[in-house]
């Protein structure tokens, strides 16, 4: 891995090399930088995740395209280290960059219509921009969507860059699977420029690499992402949508185990059978099941129905806890980070007050996490694993917001094919997200060793992780775990695991696009050896 201290001169720069956007007599840099001194430094060297706190050299908010290139050539030039930041909320601490420089995009957040470059009209949006004001401006303005996160704080920048999914994926398919363009502030060959990206562009040609790495290869690993261009024909959202909340007490379930299997059963069998990639009637479901820990109170089934007669939705709930003498009661209250505060089992919306009320940002807060793909229903281990270590009591640990999220997946996710985009699981049924919250550093280890030991135990068969090619199939480059190794590892887990077989084509992107290794981070994609 390259040394923080990666010079201007040795990458071969020279003062007339900053391509478009400093050849441009419009455009003059404008940004803000942020000192120690400054009121605003804490906050803004501080990730979502209250784990990750870094003391950069200074956070420079990036104004516009001249300033992201004039802002990387001084970094580079001073030797010091850039990282890139969208929204915030890495899971782990990539961003985190002591002595160096924070380029944080939070200030460019626009979306709007725009043209690619073959002159196709396009929808653009910003690295900075969160999913929020994706759906804001392209609803309320265009009346389009993308399939993207219901977590509306999210920054678009790495949530698209690595293959972002939402309630409407079962539908429309990945974020990715709409993108047309990528522009980008790229380090090659002694320029420091915006490259242009697009899917159209020649095959195999250097351009058409660095598109392909931005569907699925991850942030922070080829450059800065200015923008996103999505396909003029984006889908239209539903005018409404069913939502449902419904939950069964633990105290019950507790009583009756057998229930909390036949629960999991009933959910894993009826996703396999209808999640295929020619689906039809469900499609439009959306389903997502908070196993929270005991302590919490109860397991809740969220779902969203995005037709109009809700008697496929009626069919699916009865259908989930079929055979459980634990019958279901309406959920009010927050019991994992999805609910409805309505007391109806299902309540239609139209669907931009639904994506408002179903926000599952949750609060700033310490967490952890960990994902797998999951492409059969569970096995009687893994639902035994789950059973043991959610009704498990830590002492002196406050285990209340530890959980695993099991949400619905393909149908048109699985449409592609596994190398048609960098995100190559693409048969899966269900992707599953462990969490764990709290707020005091000292519990630290406590949360980090009972969240590491569910997760090692629902995949003891496999090795302690959801391995490649089995009944899983790997995990998700946006929930990064820090636990799956490392770069410079040898061979860590996380290469196979995120990317399957492109991990070979994305580290060849990587050498033609970021040969210096100037982005980088603890699992970046690393240079061929």
């Amino acid at each position: 891995m390259t040394a923080a201290g990666v010079s201007a001169a040795s990458l071969g720069l020279t003062a007339g090399a900053a391509g478009r956007a400093e050849a441009d007599p419009v455009e003059l840099p404008e940004g803000r930088t942020v000192f120690p001194s400054d009121s605003r430094y804490e906050t803004l060297s501080q990730g979502f995740n209250q784990r990750w706190r870094s003391r950069p050299n200074h956070i420079r908010l990036v104004g516009n395209e001249a300033d992201a290139v004039a802002e990387l050539r001084t970094t580079l030039d001073r030797g010091l280290r850039p990282t890139v930041r969208g929204g915030g909320h890495c899971y782990e601490g990539f961003v985190d960059n002591d002595k160096g420089v924070i380029l944080d995009l939070s200030t460019l957040r626009g979306v709007r219509t725009g043209t690619d470059k073959f002159g196709a009209a396009t929808y653009c949006v910003e690295g900075g921009a969160t999913n929020w004001d994706v759906y804001t401006t392209l609803f309320r303005t265009y009346g389009v969507t993308i399939p993207a996160g219901s977590c509306y704080s999210v920054g678009a920048g790495g949530h698209i860059g690595g293959g972002g999914y939402g309630l409407l994926s079962r539908r429309h398919g990945l974020t990715v699977d709409h993108l047309v363009q990528v522009d980008v502030v790229t380090v090659r060959g002694g320029r420091v420029e915006v490259t242009t990206a697009h899917r159209g562009d020649p095959e195999g040609s250097p351009e058409r690499e660095l598109f392909w790495a931005h569907t699925g290869g991850g942030g922070g690993n080829f450059g800065i992402v200015l923008r996103y261009h999505f396909a003029h024909a984006l889908p239209k959202p539903p005018p409404q949508v069913w939502l449902s909340s419904v939950a069964w007490p633990w105290d019950e379930l507790v009583r009756r185990p057998e229930d909390f299997r036949t629960l999991l059963d009933n959910f894993g069998a009826f996703f396999a059978r209808y999640s295929g990639r020619k689906e039809t009637v469900y499609q439009g479901l959306f389903s997502i099941l908070h196993l929270t820990h005991r302590s919490n109170g109860n397991v809740v089934l969220f779902s969203q129905w995005d037709e109009e007669d809700p008697a496929p939705l009626d069919e699916f709930l009865a259908l989930v806890e079929s055979g459980m003498r634990t019958r279901s009661t309406i959920q009010t209250r927050s019991a994992g980070r999805l609910y409805l505060p309505y007391p109806d089992k299902r309540r239609r919306l139209p669907w931009f007050q639904a994506t408002m009320t179903v926000n599952g940002s949750g609060a700033n807060q310490r967490g952890k996490y960990k994902s797998a793909y999951h492409r059969r229903p569970f096995t009687p281990a893994q639902i035994e694993s789950f059973w043991t270590w959610l009704t498990r009591e830590v002492p002196g640990v406050d285990l209340t917001n530890t959980l695993v999220q099991i949400d619905s997946y393909g149908c048109r996710v699985n449409d592609r094919g596994p190398t048609e985009t960098a995100a190559p699981q693409r048969d899966s049924v269900m992707k599953l997200q462990y969490q764990t919250y709290w707020t005091d550093p000292a519990a630290d280890a406590d949360h980090l060793a009972f969240l590491r030991g569910l997760y090692r135990d629902a995949y003891r068969a496999t090795g302690g992780v959801p391995e490649i090619g089995t009944n899983t199939d790997g995990a998700y480059v946006n929930y990064p775990d820090i636990d799956l190794g490392v770069a410079g590892d040898d061979r860590p887990a996380y290469q196979r695991l995120y990317y399957k077989q492109n991990y070979a084509r994305l580290q060849r992107a990587k050498k033609l696009w970021d040969d210096k290794n100037v982005f980088h981070h603890a699992q970046s994609v690393t240079l061929p050896s």
